[in-house]
This record gives structure tokens, sequence and C-alpha cells, in this order.
């Protein structure tokens, strides 16, 4: 028995000696392993808040050798009594005893058993973003950003408090903040167990059952959400392609700013307006903004603001609808800029562009660096305090609209990497009077189109990673002939719209796949010299996964070997992606000239 007291004496002790403990003494009667056992879940058990007929406390160093990853343990009996399934409180020891994690987290054994690694960190991500969004907390971390060198506990972390070894807090808040994760276990219980345990009239439920339904019931919740908003939107009259609400909301929401490109009058405006429309964000509430691009504008001054001769800062559009969506973090705000490029884009909207870029999470949430230089308000009291530390919230989706004609500019490459762009061509004038105004909208918070994912390594399990980056780099490989390959933003932005899309089930994979090689690649080739017709026939060539298809590079009538093999070939993999190469591929051959625009 030791002589230790306090439960911040017994982290101290676990850390400074465990190392060495697992490196170089045996495991057998260890004094250590008889602390992790016995004593420190003793201490917990006799806490006052501590519910000895609800919770059992587990410690584990390991069994017959010493563990990397320690472990100790509160289960709910009513949830699970065993660290292999269910949900549970924990403390994970770092392997390099660096930290300790205080967690609310999954257990994976039975989920690797039955669905393998892959599918079982695939489950508990979604399980952990659903629960996080229906059980919210101020108080623990919830970005997984553990260093703690095993992705399953990594991944099933739903919410978490990190203390390094060197810096442990005292006593009253380890304990406080034990008691506050417990509580948050047991709201998990009222909200997620309970529920089932009513209908089966059984307060013990299968925790594997449990857990599948949170899943299920997520993807379905979203998809009933965007079949809602389809219906809203069909109810003012305006009805769209095919998945093209799913397809602009998982742009949405894996990078908040898209273009919606495409002929006068096709809707692109109105699309905006009743997607914000339908899930609460309108002109009234102040929560969705429309502002006209001016063609004199030659820099973000508008957009932004201007420090005027008296070294007073005036404040732009932007700055101040942003400033209103800081304030109001819990719901979406939508800026449409609309006819985007009546203006040449990279002159208003470079500063914008790269502050987006310079995204991270911060305490749970996601924000950029600032997004007005020191300059422009230094010297202005009135507004240095306001204004000074504005970034680009969570909740802020930039839609521009842009016609394709004489009156326009083209766009960079460095705007049409940092965005999804969305064409419009088709209209349908049918309407059903039976939906017409018949739908009323919901207030939806921003969690529902809030990013998931960052950073591309917490977005997708191994094997769909390695299956979209085998895709992307033959697509590279192809257009490096011409010196029009991509490079890490493409690559990570298409893969958090996989993961997105994976998450939710709102498409198929290959049409996920289609939607971004149409939306990230086709938009950045243009141009008159032999190679790109090159180009064009190699991405064919991968969209009709037919590398044996003979099309002759020296000859004209390309374009209709093209169109001759869509109108045969009923299983095309990618097939819009293919038929706007076809397009293409017609434009070089009639004008010696070919672009993603009409």
């Amino acid at each position: 028995m030791s002589d230790l007291k306090r439960l911040k004496d017994y982290f101290q002790h676990i850390l400074n000696n465990y190392l060495k403990a697992r490196t170089s003494e045996p495991f057998g009667g260890h004094i250590l392993a008889n602390i992790l056992r016995r004593e420190v879940t003793d201490f917990i058990f006799n806490l006052n808040f501590i519910d000895g007929k609800r919770y059992i406390i587990h410690g584990a160093p390991g069994q017959g050798n010493w563990a990397a990853i320690p472990w100790i343990a509160v289960f709910d009996r009513k949830i699970t009594t065993s660290a292999q399934e269910g949900v549970y409180v924990v403390y994970l020891f770092s392997e390099d005893m660096s930290k300790i994690y205080l967690t609310l987290n999954h257990g994976y054994t039975k989920l690797k058993d039955k669905y393998g690694s892959n599918e079982a960190r695939i489950r508990m991500k979604e399980s952990a973003r659903f629960i996080r969004e229906r059980l919210q907390s101020d108080l623990f971390s919830s970005d997984n950003q553990l260093d703690i060198n095993n992705v399953f506990y990594k991944d099933g972390t739903i919410y978490y408090k990190m203390y390094e070894k060197d810096e442990l807090p005292e006593e009253d808040i380890l304990i406080n903040d034990l008691k506050q994760i417990l509580l948050l276990y047991k709201t998990y219980y009222d909200k997620f167990i309970f529920p089932s345990s009513k209908e089966d009239g059984n307060h013990k439920t299968n925790n594997e059952e449990a857990g599948e339904q949170i899943i299920k019931k997520g993807k379905n919740e979203t998809k009933d959400v965007i079949n809602k908003i389809a219906t809203y939107i069909a109810s003012k009259g305006f009805k769209y392609q095919s998945k093209t609400i799913e397809n602009f909301y998982l742009s949405l929401k894996s990078k908040p700013f898209v273009i919606l490109a495409g002929t006068s009058g096709t809707g692109k405006s109105k699309l905006v307006n009743l997607f914000a429309e339908a899930i609460g964000a309108t002109t009234e509430n102040g929560r969705y903004l429309l502002i006209p691009v001016r063609p004199d504008w030659s820099d973000s001054t508008d957009l932004l603001g201007y420090k005027d001769l008296h070294g007073k800062f005036n404040p732009g559009f932007l700055t101040n609808f942003i400033m209103k969506a800081i304030n109001d973090i819990d719901y979406p705000y939508f800026l449409c800029l609309d006819e985007m490029n009546l203006a040449r884009v990279e002159y208003y909207f470079s500063d914008i562009l790269s502050i987006m870029e310079t995204k991270k999470r911060v305490d749970g949430k996601i924000i950029t660096d600032r997004l007005l230089r020191e300059e422009m308000v230094d010297n202005d009291s009135s507004f240095m305090n306001e204004y000074i530390e504005l970034y680009i919230p969570e909740n802020l989706y930039i839609v521009g609209t842009v016609n394709m004609d004489e009156t326009t500019f083209p766009f960079s490459k460095k705007v049409l990497d940092r965005a999804n762009t969305i064409e419009f061509s088709d209209v349908d004038f049918n309407i059903k009077r039976d939906v017409l105004d018949t739908t009323k909208p919901d207030v939806l918070e921003n969690k529902f189109i809030k990013a998931n994912f960052i950073m591309l390594k917490d977005c997708l399990a191994e094997q769909l990673l390695l299956t979209t980056i085998s895709i992307l780099k033959e697509i590279n490989n192809g257009l490096t002939k011409s010196n029009l390959h991509f490079g890490y933003r493409i690559r990570d932005e298409i893969c958090y719209y996989i993961a997105n899309n994976d998450t939710y089930r709102l498409l198929t994979y290959d049409e996920a796949m289609d939607f971004q090689i149409l939306q990230k690649i086709l938009p950045r080739i243009q141009g008159s010299t032999a190679g790109i017709k090159r180009v064009l026939i190699e991405l064919f060539k991968i969209c009709i996964n037919n590398q044996n298809v003979d099309f002759d590079y020296n000859t004209p009538g390309v374009n209709e070997d093209m169109l001759d093999y869509l109108s045969k070939d009923k299983r095309i993999t990618y097939s819009k992606s293919a038929e706007k190469i076809a397009f293409m591929m017609r434009r070089f051959e009639e004008d010696g000239f070919t672009s993603y625009w009409l």
C-alpha cells in the first residue's frame, strides 16, 4: 500500500514511474500495477458524487505485461461494464507518460471484431460526431487532437480534457473535472440509452445496437433535412437537377466558399437565398446578405473597410457581417456575392482567400488569422479594440454567383483551387402546384453545416483515403504532361468532400468523386495547345474507366467519338465529368480553344 492520498498524487506518481517500470521492471506483483488496479480506483469510488450502485471503477496496467497505454475507467452499469463496447469515462495515459487525457470515449473491440479496423474507426467517428451535436459541452475539447499513439482511442473520443505531466492542476480542479464529465456521461444515458430502454421495457440495452442506432439516426436525419430543404426550394417554384442540393450541402460543409456558375437566369442566386432561408438564415434576421459586385472594385476596401483622411476606420460590408456572425456563432450566416466576376476577383477578394487558408481549431472552434491588418485601424481608438481581432468564423459561408460571358473576367487558379465550382446550364420549368408555398422553413444551428474536417489526417479511414488518393494520382499524372497538375489543397479538399459524403451517405462514392472531378479539376483546364487535347482524352478515359478505348489525337471528330461512346455505354463511372469533357473537346475542335465555361 502506498502513502498517496490525493488524485493528483496518484497521477503524478504514475506519470513519473510508469515508463521506467514498463521498460525495465517485471510486471508481476509490481506496486505500480496495484496502484492502478486498486488504490486509485478505490479513491475514485469513494468520492462523494460516485454512486456505488451505478458505477464500476476499473484500472488497467496490462494483462500479464505492461500496457503501452494504461487507463482508469468509470463504467455506468446501465450502459456498459466493459471497455470493449459502449460509452464510458476513461483516463488515458499517453504512451510517453507526458500527459493524461480525461475522456468520454467509445469501446472499440467488439466493433473491430465485427466490422474490421477501418469500418470500426469510421463508425466510432460518426457516432462521436452525432453525439457531440446533441450533447454539447463548453468544458471539454472535441477536436480529437489526442497525442496518444492509438487511433482507436483517438477516433472514439467524444470529449476530452488534457493534463500535462509538469502542469497537473490542483486537486479541486481534477475532482471537479471528473464530476462534470460524469454529469455529461449521465446526460448521454438520458438522451441516447434511456429512451431506447423505455421502448424495450428494459434498462440494460445492447450497446452495439444502441451505437448503430445512433450512427444510423445521424445519417438518416441529415438525409431527411436535405430532402426537406429540396422540398422547400421546390415550393418556391424552383427545381434543380438531381443531387444538386446534396452536392451544394457537401460543398459548403467541405469548404465554406462555393462558386455557382452558368448562364443568366438559371437560379444561381436563388439557390443560395432559398437554401439559407430553408435553414433559417434570412435578410430579415440579418443572417443572409446579398452584395452585388461592382465593376469598379479594384481592392478589398468595399468588403473589408478603409481608413479615411482623418485616420478614422470605415468598416466594409463583410466586416460588419462578420461581426454579427461572431456574436451569433451558433447559427449559420450566408454571404452571396452576386455576379462575382464583374470585377477581377483577385483584386478585391485576394486577402480574404488567403485568410481562409489559415484555419485552425482553438478550444473546439474553427478560427483563422486576423482578417484586418493592424495599420487599417491602429490610429482609430474607437474601432481598434472592436475590429482588430476579427477573423473568419466557422459559421460564415460565402457563395459567389458568376456569369461567364464577354462582360465578365475569367478566374485565376488561386480562386478556382479554393472553391467548389457548381455549374448551372439547364432549367426545368415544370412545377407541381401541390407543393407551392406549402413547406415551412426550419431554424437549424450551425452544427448542421459546420466543417467536420480541416486536416486530412482526421477525416478518412485508411482504405477510403488510399482509394481516393489513388484516383487523384492517376488524374494528376495525366494533367502533368501539360503542366496542369494540382497540389495538396485540391487533394485535401476533395478528400474532405468524400469523407463528408461517406459520413452522411448522400451520394454514392462514384457520384461524389464525379462531382469533385467536375468542380475542382475540370475548371482549371483551358488552352489551345495540342497538349490540352491529349489531357482531355486522358481524363475521358479515366472517367469512363476504360484505358483501352482508342481516340486518335491527330484527327478531328474526337468529340463525336466521345459522344458516341457515352450514348452506347450506360455504365460510365463518372458520367457528368465525361459529358463535360466531351463538350470541352467539341469547343477545342471547332474553335481551336477550350475551357470549362459555356
